[in-house]
């Protein structure tokens, strides 16, 4: 399953949050794929990474890593272009907010 990590970390702690953040996303935990890494995002200081997961605690063990350091929100996503998407909306109509055309 895919994952939108949305972390937000202490400005004052910068060079150690980047340099965590490029150890571990660089080499991550078994099981995890980091499909793209993001910085800064907003202006406000933080990180967007995509990441495929097969089980919970494969995520887990990811997002302990950073625990002292990174607040991460995690948010699953799914790919919204092709067959599969449309029916996912269609589906879920009124559970998914659309933000633009498909």
């Amino acid at each position: 399953m895919l994952f939108a990590l949305l972390g937000k970390y202490d400005p004052t702690l910068m060079k150690e949050n980047f340099s965590r953040e490029k150890k571990v996303m660089e080499n991550p935990p078994e099981g995890i794929d980091v499909l793209a890494r993001y910085a800064r995002v907003g202006g406000r200081g933080g990180f967007i990474h995509i990441v495929r997961a097969e089980s919970s605690d494969e995520l887990g063990a990811l997002l302990l890593k950073f625990v002292d350091l990174i607040e991460y929100e995690v948010v699953p996503i799914i790919e919204l272009s092709g067959r599969r998407g449309i029916e996912l909306v269609k589906e879920n109509l009124e559970q998914v907010p659309m933000h633009g055309p498909m």
